[in-house]
This record gives structure tokens, C-alpha cells and sequence, in this order.
């Protein structure tokens, strides 16, 4: 049977050589390629978006398209690329700087209907990456966030530290 603290490194699917970076302000490697991961992801994601987007306009618009609908379509791809290369280039900065900051304390969390589910700890909310019932609302954890991003990378028990 996992102890808390172990179900909690599956969950961020991280050892605990990232989480002993991370008590150095660091990021650890598995978050490091965790992150590179997710900005490549939402490039391609941008990608998709933006061609679909693109087709919608293509499927609904009167044939032969004139320049205004080319020239639509086309601000629409780049603007859903614009959107994924901003984080993925956001996301190679934090790698590059390989900076963690970490607080302290009784965590709450709550669901904000369609934005999802949020954790507060210390005064500052983060959007939770792991299921809500992997952490206990009220019970005082350490909570470690890559500051550019305001993305938690590693949640831990205060009793394990």
C-alpha cells in the first residue's frame, strides 16, 4: 500500500529525485521534460485549432472565397498558433531558468464549475493538476510552483518533509 506522500509523486508522475530539486528551488528532470512536453503539446493542439477554426469558415462561407474570408481564415490559424507558441515559449523559459518556489500551509480546495478545480494555500490559488481527492482540503502541505508559470509541479505532506 502507498503512503500518501508516494500516491502523491505517482499522481505528478515524478520520483523523488524531482522533489528533492525541488526542496532546492529546482526543478527536478521528470518536471523538466513534463514541461517541454506540454508546450509542445500546445503548439500542435494551436495547430488543430487553428485549422479547424479555419475549416469552419471555409465550410460556412460562399464559394469561391474572396480575400476578406482568406485573410480571416488566415488571422484565425495565427492567432490559435500565437496563442500555443506563447506558452511554449513560456514553458522553455521556466525550463531554461529551472526555478521552483514553494509555500506552506492548510490547503483548500474547490471546484469553479467549467474553469475546473483550484487549490489555495498560503493566500494564492493555483489551478490543481491532480484529481481533487488525491489531496486533503485543510491539511497543511508543501506546495511547489514554477513562479512564470504559476504551475504546481510537486505537492507534499508537511509530515513527510
Amino acid at each position: 500500500m502507498l503512503n500518501h506522500q508516494e500516491e502523491l509523486l505517482r499522481a505528478f508522475k515524478i520520483g523523488p529525485e524531482d522533489l528533492a530539486a525541488n526542496r532546492l528551488g529546482q526543478l527536478g528532470p521528470a518536471q523538466k521534460r513534463s514541461l517541454l512536453s506540454a508546450g509542445m503539446g500546445n503548439i500542435v493542439g494551436a495547430l488543430f485549432i487553428g485549422l479547424f477554426l479555419a475549416l469552419i469558415l471555409y465550410g460556412v462561407a460562399n464559394k469561391p472565397l474572396v480575400p476578406a474570408q482568406w485573410i480571416t481564415a488566415s488571422l484565425l490559424f495565427l492567432a490559435a498558433l500565437a496563442a500555443g507558441m506563447g506558452y511554449y515559449f513560456q514553458a522553455r523559459q521556466a525550463v531554461k531558468a529551472g526555478r521552483v518556489e514553494s509555500l506552506t500551509g492548510p490547503i483548500t480546495v474547490r471546484s469553479r464549475g467549467r474553469s475546473g478545480w483550484f487549490l489555495t494555500v498560503a493566500g494564492q490559488s493555483f489551478r490543481l493538476p491532480v484529481r481533487p481527492w488525491q489531496v486533503q482540503s485543510e491539511t497543511a502541505y508543501r506546495v511547489y510552483f514554477v513562479p512564470k508559470l504559476r504551475q504546481i509541479v510537486a505537492i507534499e505532506p508537511l509530515s513527510a518533509a
